[in-house]
């Protein structure tokens, strides 16, 4: 009985040090006590790798019955099924403006027309490649105390996964930077 729980903790200590060298359930957080204390993400796109969807895209967008949201917006979502994919390998991303400094977002999957939210707030600013899965997000969260959130997020198929967060204390949302490059090729 002692083997077996000796065996079973070299096998724990193990994989979780596997999985801290991996940054598997690494969700690093900053609260940012201090404005200018703001930590950048150490995750890079070519480690989420996707591969690229070559064939015709979906004709049809499927559009759930009380999305109005997407009933609304359903030229600008034509449109980016046009344009082609800029994401995860066979998704584009759509952005509408919703009003003052609002920007919605959301992402169709060129091969099945299925619509999918993207996570973000106020203000969302966006960094995303064709070739990655790996979704950086940067909004702006108003409030007495308004705080720049910024985070990381990896798409698995069927959902987006944190991977970083940093949040920063700042006194006004204007204050918030915007990310460098969207849908743009990394270097």
């Amino acid at each position: 009985m002692r083997l077996f729980l000796l065996c079973l903790l070299l096998l724990w200590l193990t994989f979780s040090a596997r999985a801290q060298d991996n940054g598997v359930g690494d969700q690093s957080s900053n609260q940012g006590d201090e404005p200018g204390a703001a930590k950048e993400s150490t995750l890079r796109f070519e480690d989420f790798p996707a591969k690229i969807f070559q064939k015709k895209a979906a004709r049809n967008i499927q559009i759930r019955p009380n999305d109005s949201w997407a009933r609304a917006v359903k030229p600008d979502i034509r449109e980016a099924l046009k344009r082609g994919a800029d994401f995860a390998g066979h998704f584009s991303v759509v952005l509408v403006n919703c009003g003052n400094a609002c920007i919605a977002a959301r992402m169709i999957d060129l091969r099945t027309g299925q619509l999918f939210w993207i996570p973000g707030g106020y203000q969302l600013d966006l960094e995303y490649y064709l070739r990655s899965r790996l979704m950086r997000v940067a909004w702006a969260q108003p409030s007495e105390n308004p705080v720049c959130v910024r985070q990381d997020f990896e798409w698995t198929g069927r959902k987006f996964v944190k991977r970083y967060e940093d949040r920063e204390n700042v006194a006004d949302t204007s204050y918030c930077p915007p990310l460098p490059n969207i849908g743009k090729q990394p270097r």
